[in-house]
Parts: structure tokens; sequence; C-alpha cells
């Protein structure tokens, strides 16, 4: 057995190690990355947000502290971006990943900051304070869209209420702070095992089942989030202290999706209805759900590069052509990348509840707000727009709203001379979606040697989601014309089990794409322990 002194220099060697790890292909001139470099961004970024907001003190509204302040920031978005561009990390390809998702993500929150969300649109970011109620909550059964546009007015609504985010009031208070009526949702009483056995059935054995089905239950579910509505109202001003600009700067730097501030994205719910998840609930949560699920698909992934991708003495070559066609068959093919989808669900819901618990005791400052990742469960999914709306983070919304968004509707516009109250939905999704597929594709070129055809796979995948986006738009509207034509119901009882067939296809084949350029890049092999 090793030493603890043998331990602690393996430690210090493996961390201070200029050497690329098996696998990492970095690109070409690109160098270790230093302290300063990972220090320097953030901290520039953090001494020009003080002197964002506008007066009091009257000293920070000259055209000095001004200027200086823009090209403090003008220079904090280069270092942000030249990071990934100069940079690896010799220790990790998954770090070399997300290395490029800060370096992109970190500039374009600067000049969005700084530059297009004052000079644009004339707003900096105020605090919102949140207020919640308590709510009784009744479950719901799923009812048919009152409109084929429906799920799309909800998506479409979300980059209109962000765009207007320097209103006295925003975000769920726009109309005031009463609390709404009533879901119009059908209600649904509560079914006891009672009406599944037969009238035999003696009342012991009924009870005894009830009893198990409930303890079941509760073991999956865990402690009960707090129901509540969620009110939010903007402070009138900016900070006006030293130490309230220094708070406001380091929560406006630290809130990736802008919780706390007038400049969050929509929910796209679009209803006050939440929940407030205790620390109680995110450990049942990491503990019953997350990390068996985490370990299930690391096992398979496992199995899968060690059985078929690279085998022991086998390594994967970097050119030629990619093992994840010659080497696995169709079925493994989607069970690898439904094995990679589900553990990229489940690894950011760790990491996020993992900061709720640890910032809990920080209430009620905005440090302890995490609402909840994910606002639908994934099995009440039924279309591939719903899927990204709904059913996936929105960490980075912000990013695809200024950069892809609204870019997007903006040109539909104008080719199609659309006035600034149409819709412009097919341009809008389209953005969102080429914003993601550049993202992504950028991250994973810094681990294939910044080789750009190797990374079209992340490209691919969103490009092919927002095809279906609106492809499946264009099908909805149709279907219910002819049915309007036809005399027939609008909503047919198959229509969810079509949906679901639909954006579960979708989301597989597409995905092999993504999985393909994971298995390219190594990252399969680095989640697989190799």
């Amino acid at each position: 057995m090793a030493s603890p002194a043998h331990l602690w220099q393996s430690a210090i060697a493996f961390l201070t190690t200029d050497e690329p790890r098996p696998g990492l292909h970095p690109i070409p001139g690109t160098k270790p990355i230093s302290l300063e470099a990972v220090i320097l961004p953030p901290l520039m970024y953090y001494v020009a947000l003080l002197f964002l907001p506008p007066p009091p003190p009257q000293a920070v509204d000259t055209v000095t502290i001004r200027l200086l302040r823009n090209i403090l920031a003008l220079f904090a978005g280069i270092l942000f971006f030249r990071m990934p561009l100069a940079y690896y990390i010799p220790q990790s390809i998954g770090l070399n990943y997300q290395l490029s998702l800060v370096g992109l993500y970190g500039g374009c929150r600067v000049l969005d900051a700084f530059f297009i969300s004052p000079m644009l649109f004339g707003h900096i970011p105020r605090r919102v304070q949140y207020e919640h109620r308590p709510r009784v909550e009744t479950p719901a059964v799923e009812r048919p869209p009152s409109s084929s546009t429906e799920e799309a007015d909800a998506v479409a609504s979300s980059s209109s209420s962000a765009a207007n985010t320097s209103k006295k009031r925003v975000g769920f208070a726009d109309g005031g702070a009463t609390i709404p009526p009533p879901s119009s949702w059908d209600r649904r009483p509560s079914m006891p095992l009672d009406s599944y056995f037969p009238n035999g059935a003696s009342a012991s054995a009924r009870a005894n089942a009830n009893a198990a089905m409930e303890t079941l239950s509760r073991t999956l579910s865990g402690p009960k989030k707090e129901p509540v509505y969620q009110l939010e109202t903007p402070e009138d001003g900016w900070p006006h202290s030293f130490i309230d600009r220094a708070s406001w700067a380091l929560e406006l730097e630290l809130s990736m999706r802008g919780m706390g501030f007038t400049w969050t994205t929509a929910d796209v719910r679009h209803t006050k209805k939440t929940w407030l998840p205790t620390v109680g609930n995110r450990i049942h949560s990491i503990c019953v759900h997350v990390l068996p699920i985490m370990a299930t698909c690391l096992l398979f992934i496992k199995y899968t590069h060690d059985t078929y991708l690279s085998p022991p003495g086998d390594p994967i070559p970097f050119d030629g052509p990619s093992r994840f066609d010659e080497r696995l068959s169709l079925p493994m093919q989607l069970g690898l990348t439904a094995a990679l989808g589900a553990f990229l669900m489940v690894a950011f819901s760790l990491a996020h509840s993992a900061f709720a618990i640890v910032c809990a005791p920080l209430a009620p400052s905005p440090f302890a707000f995490f609402p909840p990742l994910y606002t639908t469960r994934i099995w009440d999914i039924t279309s591939v727009r719903a899927f990204w709306s709904y059913g996936w983070h929105r960490l980075f919304a912000r990013l695809f709203l200024v950069y892809g968004v609204w870019p997007g509707e903006w040109l539909e516009r104008k080719l199609t001379g659309k006035g600034p109250h149409q819709r412009a939905d097919v341009g809008k999704v389209i953005g969102g979606f080429l914003s993601s597929a550049f993202v992504h594709s950028f991250s994973v070129r810094s681990v294939l040697a910044g080789d750009w055809s190797k990374a079209r796979g992340e490209g691919i995948f969103f490009i092919s989601n927002g095809a279906a986006v609106v492809v499946e738009d264009i099908v909805k509207r149709i279907a219910i014309f002819c049915r309007k034509k036809a005399g027939w119901p609008l909503y047919s009882w198959y229509d969810p089990l079509i949906g679901r067939l639909w954006w579960i296809t979708v989301l597989l084949f597409s995905g092999r794409n993504f999985a393909r350029g994971w298995v390219n890049a190594g990252l399969v092999g680095e989640m697989a322990g190799k």
C-alpha cells in the first residue's frame, strides 16, 4: 500500500503536469492553463460590475468612470473568449469541454451586461424580490391543448417577456400581486387500490396492499415540496452604498439563469404556481433518483466502451472512421445515446441540488434561491418542442435568447415583412438552436485538435432538433385543419402516444450524432474510467 507521502507526491505531480492525458487532443498552439488565466477574467468582470449601476454615489456617473468600466469589461470579455483558444487543462478531457463552455458563456455574458442590454435596450438588471404564498396543490390530469399553437405561444412569449425586463413589474407579477384563480385543468379524485381488487378480496388484503403502495410511493417521492404561488417584484432602484454594490455585482456574476434579477428569462410554464424544494427533498432526490440513475448510466457506458469501442490493448485511434459506427449495432448506438442523455440530466440535477443544499443557510439571500431545474416530468412530454422548453434545463437560456432567438426573430421579420407584433416563430426556433449548435460544437472542438469537421456532430444534433420543432408545428396545424374540415374532434386519445413516440425517436436518432462526437473526443472513454 502506498504511503501518504507517496500519494501526496503523486497528486501534486498529476495536478502540475503539462502533458495532456491520453485521448486528449488540444488545439495546436495552446498551452496548459495558468492560475492568472483562470482568475483574471471573472475578477475584471466583477470589478467592472461594481460601476455598472447608475448613481448614487454620484462619483460613478462620470465620463472617465464609464470609459474605464467599459474598457475593463471589454478586456474581461476578450480574456473569457481567449481562455479556450489559448489554453487547455492537461488532466481531463471533460474539464477542457467545460473550459470552452465557461469561456464562451462568460464572454457572451459580459457583452450582454455592458453593451447589448444597456445600449440596445437601455436596461441594467435590477434585483427582484420574491414572495411565496402557500397554495393548495390539486392533482391534474392531462388535457388537450386549446389550440394548435398553444405550446408555441408559451415558448414565444418567453422571449418577449425577457425583452420587456425594464418594466417596473416583471415576471409573474406583471398584472399585480394577486393570486390567480384555480387552474382550468380537470381535477382527478384520488383512486385507492380498493378499486383494483375483486369484490371477494378481504379487507385486510386491501389494507395491506394500500399500505404497501403508500409506503412505496412515499419512499420514491420523498419529502413533499412546498406548493406556493411565486410573485416577483423588482426593487425600485439599484444599489446605493459600496457594500450593496459589492453584493449586487457578486450576485449577478454568479446567477447563471439570471435568477434574482430582472433579466432572467421567463418560466415557460407561465404560471405563478411553483414549488419550493426543501433540503430534505433535495437529499432524497439525490439518493433515491439521481445517484442510482447515474450509476446505471455509467455502468452501461463503461460496458459499451470496454466491450465494443476500446477493448483492452485496442485504444481508439484519433483519425479514421468512427468506431461508434463501425463497432456498435443500431440498438447499441441508441442505448449509448440514451445513457449519455440520462447521465447529463442527472448530472445537472446533482450539481444543482448540491449547490442548493450548501447555500440553503443563506436564505433569504438570492444565493439560496434555486428553483426547480426541470419543470416537467419526462413521461409527461409529448413533443420535441415540449422537451426543450419544459423537460430540459434552462441554464443557458439567456445566452440563446440574446444571441439566437432575438436575431432569428429579427431576420424572419426582415425577410417576410412581418411587423414587430407578429409572430416570428420559425426564426426564433432556428436562431435558438443554431446558437446552441455553435456553442456545443465550439466546446467539443477544443478536445479534437481544433478540427471543426470532427466537431460537427453536436451541431447536427441541435440543428436537426430545431428542424423537428418546425416540422411538428406544421404537422399539428395541418392535422387540426383537416379535423376541423371533417368535423372531427380536434383532440384524439392517441395524440399523446404519437407525440411521445415522435420526440423519443427524434432525440435518440439525432442524438447519435451527439454520442458519436463524444466517442471521437474521448469523453466516453474518460467517463468509462480510461
